[in-house]
């Protein structure tokens, strides 16, 4: 009877051990960062039952994967990996071939230094991305896949890009050529006083400069704080082409020379060849036809924006600070005026990639992010 106790123990542990050898190797997290930089090293260490061979993958915007190696003689394996692009990934451990997930990891692009107060945004026709730093700080080019470099050492309020390639910034009350390296004053003479209609442009002086757009025959148009808006013409003179100087709404269905704006900011073309004007502390979009004079208002109800950009399809993007409890984020206006609040956020200003792709500035969080209207989702293209 002892006997053949003893051979059915015998028998149950070798089919333990056997069975115990069969089943997948036990895996379980020893460290797992939650958090990585693009293209810095990101290092997992996890445990394992016993001797396997193991894989660490990350899944993403791709799917990369490193093996995992045994430290020492010990039951940990460590991997290495380096992510390629921000967003988030889903790391697991392929060991014996059962997967066991280590959990998300948001992975976030590289701090840039010269990126200190990012306000406004524009693309050149190369595709590269301008950003002018408010406060302090310089205006910087980022090329696709570059580190940002200097582009003039000067402080921007406002950036435009002309139909014909040319970059046009405002600063210090006067609108400025980026030309190579340099930053050419071309209209204002720096006080804050509206004067010089019919003048040379460089004689001319703007009640502050808040925005510009430039249409397709060359004309710049540059938004005045104080409630006008003036026209540069290719050849140099100035005028007014809309607004009274005195705060407040009206004057839509009539000329734009006789309408009240409040605090006018972001301008924009559409491609209707009419101009568009963030009234900003009306919360309104306004309409001025260039080829009648006549004003009217296309949306209502928003945030303050002050940035517009303009979709080929004809959809306005208004980017909004917050007052109080109101606003802060972008809205898309549809051309029949509907409205839709598609981010939630401080948003300085919008603009459109020559891809199609609508880009945002973060002031307070100090980054340029992409927003993808459908979805809402947003990706970091560049941080501070």
């Amino acid at each position: 009877m002892r006997s053949l106790v003893a051979s059915v123990i015998v028998v149950l542990a070798v089919a333990a051990t056997a069975a115990s050898a069969a089943a997948p190797p036990r895996v379980q997290p020893t460290l797992v960062p939650t958090e990585a930089v693009v293209g810095s090293p990101w290092r997992a260490v996890v445990s394992i039952s016993r001797p396997a061979r193991a894989t660490l993958e990350a899944r993403g915007s791709t799917t990369i994967r490193a093996g995992l190696v045994r430290i020492r003689k010990s039951t940990r394996y460590a991997a290495t990996l380096r992510f390629p692009a921000a967003g988030t990934w889903n790391v697991s451990a392929i060991v014996g071939g059962r997967r066991t997930r280590l959990g998300p990891v948001t992975v976030a692009i590289p701090r840039d230094l010269l990126l200190v107060d990012p306000f406004t945004i524009a693309f050149e026709s190369s595709g590269a991305l301008l950003v002018g730093n408010l406060r302090q700080g310089t205006l910087v080019r980022l090329s696709p896949g570059a580190r940002a470099v200097t582009v003039a050492d000067r402080m921007i309020g406002h950036l435009t890009v002309s139909p014909q390639g040319t970059v046009y910034a405002l600063g210090d009350q006067a609108l400025f050529r980026l030309d190579g390296q340099a930053l050419v004053r071309v209209a204002g003479t720096g006080e804050f006083i509206h004067a010089g209609d019919g003048g040379p442009a460089l004689s001319a002086s703007f009640a502050g400069t808040t925005g510009a757009a430039v249409d397709a025959a060359g004309n710049v148009y540059v938004g005045e704080y104080e409630g006008w808006i003036r026209k540069i013409a290719p050849d140099g003179t100035v005028s007014t082409i809309a607004g009274t100087g005195d705060e407040g709404y009206s004057g839509d269905g009539g000329r734009a020379v006789d309408a009240r704006f409040d605090r006018p900011h972001g301008l924009a073309i559409g491609r209707d060849g009419a101009l568009y004007v963030a009234d900003t502390l009306n919360r309104r979009i306004r309409r001025v036809d260039l080829a009648t004079g006549v004003v009217s208002t296309v949306a209502s109800d928003l945030g303050v924006v002050v940035s517009l950009a303009i979709a080929a399809d004809g959809t306005i993007y208004a980017a909004d600070v917050p007052d109080g409890s109101v606003g802060g984020g972008v809205s898309s206006i549809s051309p029949s005026g509907a409205v839709t609040r598609i981010y939630t956020g401080n948003a300085t200003n919008v603009a459109i990639a020559p891809d199609g792709r609508l880009y945002v500035v973060g002031d307070e969080t100090r980054r340029v992010f992409r927003l993808d209207p459908p979805t809402r989702q947003t990706e970091t293209v560049a941080r501070g």
